[in-house]
């Protein structure tokens, strides 16, 4: 594996301009983020619905425009390319959406779908034929599904011909956005394996954007964890699962159901109390305090920088003041209890 990066995300900000009631205000979808994919590796970006890792993934695609920042892809900033050549660079960056119904057109078949982006890009029609014909076996269809249409097929077989789809060109990296979870949970494990074969096969680095740590664990090489728009913990997949630093990571991972009903007993559920603070008016400091059990008047002050401790594994940042299991928890304790019917605690978030 190469040690320099196929991925350079740096300082990547997205603002929608909104009007709320009758006056006009700025979401802070995505502030700062920044983070690096190696060539074969999975980076999986994990968090609750709305903390803006979907938008991160599309504004990589330049699907959606951001407002700043820096994408390099390869060595080359795609912020900074027109359009003939952005065509040219998605040859080797494409993305897989999470509802392949909505993404793939209605009223053309399989072949028609498969074929499209290579006659896009002008490829011969012994090739396309070939191709077609190739990327099929590639994600463990049938021929006779060419001549059929998306809505003939179960949600994992759309989903097999969207990843089809997005490899018809030989990318050399895929956006996952949320891929597996509008399916069923032995369907998730099929598709999963089939990504994982592919990335093997096809040497292919991914961004896995995802809310489910349970499915992200089977994939990732390294996880970076966001929130309210900004990444408040990265390290590799190991470091982060086994030694959580930050309390949002923490109240996530608890509520992954462990597999053993005994350890499932026993184990902590962390509840997280209050509302999920609106992108609109993000806290000042660290935008998790309002939720924390550890947060101070320092919290509320100083917004803590994404850095590498000293008790961390290599790799493995936090942006927390008061990282790790160790910390002195304030009176706004974790609880085992179930959290009240109108606040949803974290797994009821992760939809």
């Amino acid at each position: 594996m190469s040690d320099v990066p196929v991925l350079q995300v740096r300082n990547l900000v997205k603002e929608f301009r909104v009007r709320e009631r009758g006056r006009a205000s700025v979401v802070h979808a995505v502030s700062g983020v920044s983070f690096d994919v190696m060539p074969g590796e999975t980076l999986a970006l994990v968090g609750e619905s709305g903390c803006g890792k979907s938008t991160t993934g599309r504004c990589i695609v330049r699907l959606t425009e951001p407002t700043s920042g820096e994408v390099r892809f390869r060595g080359t900033d795609l912020l900074q390319l027109k359009h003939a050549e952005l065509r040219k660079a998605r040859r080797h960056l494409q993305i897989v959406f999470q509802d392949p119904q909505a993404s793939l057109h209605p009223r053309l078949t399989v072949r028609q779908l498969l074929s499209e982006p290579l006659e896009v890009h002008h490829e011969p029609a012994d090739v396309v034929g070939q191709r077609v014909e190739e990327l099929l076996g590639l994600v463990q269809l049938r021929p006779e599904h060419l001549d059929r249409y998306p809505h003939e097929f179960s949600g994992g077989q759309r989903q097999r011909v969207g990843i089809a789809r997005a490899l018809a060109i030989s990318p050399s990296m895929l956006v996952l956005d949320e891929p597996v979870s509008a399916l069923d949970v032995s369907i998730q494990a099929e598709i999963m394996r089939l990504l994982i074969d592919l990335r093997e096969r096809l040497g292919l680095s991914y961004l896995f954007i995802a809310h489910d740590l349970a499915v992200v664990r089977q994939l990732a090489d390294r996880v970076a964890v966001m929130y309210l728009g900004k990444i408040v913990e990265t390290g590799f997949a190991d470091d982060v699962y086994g030694n959580p630093q930050h309390p949002y990571t923490r109240a996530l991972l608890s509520a992954v159901p462990v597999p053993d009903p005994i350890v499932e007993r026993r184990r902590q559920r962390i509840v997280l109390a209050g509302e999920l603070p609106s992108p609109i008016d993000p806290p000042s400091g660290c935008r998790f305090r309002t939720r924390c059990w550890r947060a101070t008047d320092r919290c509320a002050e100083e917004e803590p920088l994404l850095i590498g401790r000293n008790r961390t594994a290599t790799g493995h940042h936090v942006a927390c003041h008061f990282p790790g299991d160790d910390a002195t928890p304030t009176t706004a304790q974790p609880t085992t209890e179930q959290a009240p019917a109108d606040q949803p605690t974290a797994e009821q978030r992760l939809v």
